[in-house]
């Protein structure tokens, strides 16, 4: 008996930690889209580039981030660019993201861009990277 309740603990255990181990071999694959640098107390803007009058959104990917236990993030809303444009030109609105650094370290944020289109998802990821280093205080 004890040996079976090992193997039903093992079977439930070992695929959340291929998950996690996929999640981390993914981070390594993804696009960062940008790196930015840094003081643990600061809080930086990101605008992540799209077009939501199309029905695009984004989302904090949280199973493909890291070190989110060091920063806040807050997707604060759309910038709007102006409406003219040219057929060469398209229009490119930008989401604003507050990040705010509690604690050094690194964090890579991973932004899925999707909508959906007859029932179906369809996404790209782009990671943001965060370099946190100590508070100005600290050194």
């Amino acid at each position: 008996m004890h040996l079976f309740l090992v193997i039903f603990w093992l079977v439930l255990l070992l695929p959340g930690a291929a998950n996690v181990v996929v999640a981390k071999h993914h981070n390594l694959n993804l696009k960062v889209l940008e790196t930015q640098e840094i003081r643990a107390g600061e809080t930086i803007f990101v605008k992540l580039p799209g077009n939501p009058a199309i029905g695009y959104k984004y989302k904090l990917n949280r199973n493909l981030s890291s070190g989110l236990h060091l920063v806040n993030v807050h997707l604060l809303g759309w910038l709007m660019t102006s409406k003219s444009q040219t057929i060469f030109f398209r229009r490119r609105d930008v989401l604003n993201v507050a990040i705010q650094a509690k604690s050094p370290g690194q964090v890579d944020l991973a932004f899925d861009y999707y909508r959906r289109i007859g029932g179906r998802t369809r996404k790209s990821t782009s990671m943001v990277r965060v370099i946190i280093k100590p508070h100005k205080n600290s050194l």
